[in-house]
C-alpha cells in the first residue's frame, strides 16, 4: 500500500491575534510531521496581519521541503489583497492560492 496523500482542512480562528498564531502554528506542526498536507479555510477571513502570514509563508515552506504542501482555501479578497501589500508572489512562493 502506497502512502496517500493526506490533506486536513484547518479553518483559520476568528480572531487572528498573538496567543491564536502560537496554537495554530503548533497545528500546523503536527500535521507536517504526520506528513499531512494542509488546506487552511480562509473564507469569511478578512485582511491577514503579517505574523500569520510570515506563519502561513513558513509552515508552507517547511512543508515543501517534506514533500506536503499549504494551500489557502477560499482566501477573500481583504486575505489576497494583504498578500500582495507584503510583497507575496504566488509564484515564487511554496504558499498556494486555490
Amino acid at each position: 500500500m502506497g502512502p496517500a496523500a493526506v490533506v486536513i482542512t484547518v479553518s483559520l480562528p476568528a480572531f487572528l491575534g498573538r496567543s491564536e498564531a502560537a496554537a495554530f502554528r503548533n497545528q500546523l506542526l503536527v500535521a507536517l510531521e504526520q506528513k499531512e498536507s494542509i488546506a487552511v479555510e480562509c473564507a469569511g477571513a478578512g485582511p491577514l496581519p503579517s505574523l500569520w502570514i510570515q506563519l502561513l509563508h513558513a509552515a508552507a515552506t517547511s512543508a515543501q521541503a517534506k514533500g506536503l504542501s499549504v494551500t489557502l482555501k477560499a482566501a477573500s479578497e481583504e486575505c489576497r489583497q494583504s498578500l500582495q501589500a507584503i510583497g507575496f508572489d504566488p509564484a515564487q512562493s511554496a504558499l498556494a492560492l486555490e
